[in-house]
């Protein structure tokens, strides 16, 4: 089995320096600057570049994280293809050796009942007893020989069984020497991504801190009027409040939790594609599809995914043909994975409980229409959704 290549990391150039605390202007600065056009010419300046920078800043750090994000995803797909193909190629070694057994033990039950049946006897009876031979010594020489002859086909088949599991479970070890270097490339890579999306996201965080009350300081000083800072207090106070409301309002509406503390992502949907082989719809490549997608019969764009199970947020982000994406690990071992979605509810580094929202559906990335792309990981290891959520007591439809 050839060796899948790796995706290889590039380099990358580093955007514009994150502004720090002192440089930003305060509102006396601002207000001093109104008293001379001069200062007031400058200081505009100074908050553009401000402004500029930050923006500068975020595209870079934003950039980098779409980079990665592809990188891992490639990676992890090349590791769940080349497992699942291994896995295959076991169970196929498993089969054959079991079938060689098998011929091994008929072949070798015909040949004790030849030698039970007097093959020698027989054969002198026949060479010694000239025209006297009978009617039935002739009938049981005929049918000794179609069984020496079967048995010999046996053997045959058998050993032919027995180089086929010898191949295959060749092919098998020499595919298990490959995940782990698969598996460990896609691992680096995932840490990669998740760095490169904190750093976007503290990018980000940084711009909304600071960009509107930049803007308002240089509205006020374009626009020469008067204006304070509890007066742009004032808005941002009204802006997070609208926004405690509309994430309570979120968390008021919760899918059914199951028992086992689980819950189904996207209740009531019906499964539009199943865990396993498959040609790629967008790339046509033959790879494997490592979850299930699920959609509503009534529309799908927009509607609220929610958490399988609680844990932490381990990926938040842009990761290649998932879109925007989202994975959380759930302890133990299992982590869940959600893709495509239009838009994130949470971050890197949250806590999340069972039935909380977490996104919205969409059909970023590799997609040709709205679905979440809904996986479970063991250990790193993508396996089918539908059994695994089955025995948590969550059926999809």
């Amino acid at each position: 089995m050839a060796t899948v290549a790796l995706v290889a990391a590039t380099a990358f150039v580093a955007g514009p320096a994150p502004a720090y605390a002192d440089d930003y202007p305060t509102w006396d600065d601002v207000k001093n600057a109104q008293a001379n056009e001069t200062a007031k010419n400058d200081e505009v300046t100074r908050i553009q570049g401000l402004i500029s920078s930050m923006n500068a800043e975020v595209v870079a750090a934003q950039d980098l994280a779409f980079q990665r994000g592809e990188e891992y995803h490639a990676a992890q797909e090349q590791y769940d293809t080349a497992n699942f193909v291994a896995g295959q190629l076991d169970a196929q070694a498993a089969e054959a050796s079991t079938k060689a057994d098998a011929s091994n033990r008929q072949a070798g039950q015909l040949a004790a009942q030849l030698s039970r049946s007097g093959g020698n006897d027989l054969t002198l009876n026949l060479l010694v007893g000239g025209e006297r031979v009978s009617t039935d010594l002739l009938y049981q020489l005929s049918a000794m020989s179609k069984l020496a002859e079967k048995t010999s086909q046996i053997y045959a088949k058998a050993e032919q069984d027995s180089n086929t599991a010898t191949a295959l479970t060749a092919q098998a070890t020499i595919a298990r020497d490959e995940l782990k270097t698969l598996a460990d490339a896609a691992q680096a890579l995932r840490d990669e991504a998740v760095a490169a999306q904190q750093q976007a996201e503290a990018a980000l965080q940084e711009q909304q801190d600071h960009q509107v009350e930049l803007s308002a300081q240089l509205q006020v000083l374009q626009e020469n009027r008067v204006a304070t800072e509890a007066d742009y207090q004032k808005g941002v106070d009204a802006r997070a409040e609208a926004a405690r409301a509309a994430a309570a309002a979120g968390l008021s509406t919760l899918p059914y939790i199951a028992a086992s503390g689980w819950a189904s992502p996207f209740p009531g949907a019906y499964s539009s594609d199943e865990y396993g082989m498959r040609v790629n719809p967008v790339s046509g490549a033959y790879l494997l599809h490592s979850g299930i997608d699920l959609v509503y019969s009534g529309g799908t764009c927009g509607a609220t995914v929610y958490a399988a199970a609680e844990g932490i947020v381990n990926f938040a982000g842009w990761n290649g043909g998932y879109g925007n994406f989202i994975q959380i690990n759930h302890g133990g071992g299992i982590a869940t994975a959600y893709g495509h979605n239009s838009r994130l509810l949470v971050a890197n580094g949250d806590y999340v409980q069972v039935g909380q929202p977490i996104s919205l559906a969409g059909t970023t990335g590799n997609s040709t229409g709205c679905h979440l792309h809904f996986e479970v990981r063991q250990n790193g290891t993508a396996v089918n959704p539908r059994p695994f959520m089955a025995d948590q007591g969550v059926d999809f439809g």
